[in-house]
């Protein structure tokens, strides 16, 4: 009969609770990959967003000419390996590609693509939309025909999701609109931030209120 060491049973009971333990970790591993590597759904379809650099090279090109065209500090150039965009509707989500190359969308895309408290242009009275279209002089690119009349766009509905181009946005507080723009020659759609021409300037009201004494 071979005599068992006291070491030997150590290291043996070592060695099962190394074997539970890698099972474990390889359980939970199989878990989250489950539920990342599915990607995420288009906020608007519920439909699987693919990624933009599956898009063909010529519809990639129009896209960064249109966003060089439009080139500001809130309308910066989207880097489409890092981007998503959702088939049925066109519409690229910049910025939500991991990491561990998972989609990442949710309806935090607005405030992340900027801050405001954002509600549809269809839940604007007339005097409101009025308002909006004096301080910005045109709205010509957005969708201001189908809009929906629930306040937030997480209430979207059809006709209205899947309506080109996409949704506008309003923040009532500063009057910026931001919305869906269709990137000429193409199927895609871009988010676009527009600020209203006339701002509220205290430095220069001010220097016209002293003028005018």
């Amino acid at each position: 009969m071979i005599a068992v060491t006291q070491g030997e049973i150590a290291a043996f009971l070592v060695a099962i609770f190394l074997v539970i333990s890698a099972l474990f970790v390889y359980f939970l591993f199989n878990l989250w990959a489950e539920r990342e590597l599915k990607g995420a759904l288009s906020p608007y379809t519920k439909k699987p967003l693919r990624r933009a650099r599956e898009l063909h090279y010529l519809t990639k090109e129009k896209v960064y000419q249109f966003l060089f065209k439009r080139y500001e500090y809130h309308n910066q150039i989207i880097d489409l390996d890092m981007a998503a965009f959702c088939r049925p509707t066109g519409r690229i989500f910049p910025n939500c590609i991991t990491f561990w190359e998972t989609i990442r969308v949710d309806w935090s895309f607005l405030k992340k693509r900027h801050p405001g408290n954002w509600v549809s242009w269809g839940s604007l009275a007339a005097d409101q939309k009025l308002l909006i279209e004096d301080k910005h002089g045109s709205l010509e690119g957005f969708q201001t025909e189908k809009s929906c009349p629930n306040p937030s766009p997480l209430a979207i509905t059809e006709p209205y999701i899947s309506a080109k181009p996409g949704p506008l946005y309003v923040d009532l507080e500063s009057n910026i609109i931001m919305g869906w723009q269709v990137v000429p020659d193409t199927e895609v759609e871009v988010l676009i931030v527009q600020k209203p021409l006339r701002e509220y300037r205290p430095d220069i009201n001010q220097l016209d209120k002293e003028e005018r004494r």
